[in-house]
């Protein structure tokens, strides 16, 4: 009963004691009455709940539909100018530090970049670890490179605003090349142009610590248009707005060897995302794979400094 314990205190977090009913009232609000949930999944969701109450069993089909139901309590506020949107704490009851994390995070989202092959066909998500050196999965590369894992100027290129509704009128930097790789852990080092360190554009730390079930998270990145594998009320959950970036909090639903699993809400394009504690402000990992409303990995944060660290 211990991973039902577990998963019953994720419950409390994300509803904060409110019925499912009003739960799924406010995500209506959200996604649209024609998005929702079918309602026996309502029901199975309330049942797995009042179940674990109990300190019963629930069945998988139970455990499945409140999974779900947590899922979508896991909103995508956009970046805009330099700063994260509020969250409307109807909406997002379970993350009542959003307002320090908005103001930790600010000097750093312009240290986070989407990945595009030139001219502008979005890929991924890169983050500065250093002058002139960003991070992001391997499988990025293997898009970007077409599966040589080799690339030089003119193939590919960050861009580190990139916002909605706003003209992003920086050059974008080059990727130069490849520095190194980690197979295993689906891990890429590529080289940019040196950059121009400012207040907002400065390499991101990462926490080695490891980050217990529970932590408060935050992926930021770019999120693409992914309705071919992902439900269509992600249309409404996104308001249409794609390949910008975005912060997606959520907490930590476990941990593997050298991984984290987390529930924010990403799509293909959150590849490469940091995942920052929402507590410090620091990346406990790195987005390596995930599908929206299911379970999501990141290589936790001491793999990930082992790996670059010596390599800087």
């Amino acid at each position: 009963m211990d991973d039902h314990k577990a998963y019953l205190a994720r419950a409390a977090r994300a509803f904060q004691n409110k019925p499912v009913g009003v739960i799924l009232e406010r995500i209506k609000a959200i996604v649209g009455p024609n998005n929702m949930p079918p309602i026996e999944q309502s029901k199975l969701a309330e049942e797995a709940l009042e179940r674990m109450q109990d300190g019963k069993k629930p069945t998988p089909r139970q455990l499945a539909a409140l999974e779900f139901v947590i899922r979508l309590m896991r909103p995508v506020p956009l970046s805009r100018e330099g700063a994260l949107d509020p969250l409307d704490s109807k909406v997002a009851p379970s993350f009542p530090d959003w307002g320090g994390f908005q103001k930790s995070v600010k000097p750093h989202l312009y240290s986070v970049g989407r990945i595009d092959l030139w001219p502008k066909e979005g890929v991924g998500t890169g983050w500065l670890v250093s002058d002139g050196v960003i991070v992001t999965n391997r499988h990025v590369l293997d898009v970007l490179s077409k599966g040589t894992g080799a690339l030089e100027t003119g193939q590919a290129v960050v861009r580190f605003k990139f916002e909605a509704g706003i003209p992003d009128e920086d050059e974008p930097a080059n990727i130069t090349g490849v520095l190194a790789v980690h197979e295993e852990l689906d891990v890429a080092l590529l080289t940019i142009d040196k950059q121009t360190f400012t207040d907002t554009r400065r390499p991101l730390e990462v926490e080695t610590a490891p980050v217990e079930e529970g932590h408060p998270v935050v992926a930021v990145g770019y999120p693409f248009d992914d309705s071919k594998r992902n439900p269509l009320f992600i249309n409404a959950l996104f308001g249409g707005t794609f390949g910008v970036k975005r912060a997606a909090p959520g907490e930590v639903s476990g941990r593997g060897p050298r991984s984290i699993f987390h529930d924010c809400s990403t799509l293909g394009g959150n590849s490469g995302s940091p995942i920052f504690s929402m507590k410090t402000g620091r990346v406990v990992g790195l987005h390596r794979d995930g599908y929206f409303l299911y379970r999501n990995e990141a290589v936790d944060g001491a793999s990930l400094e082992e790996f670059i660290r010596p390599r800087l």
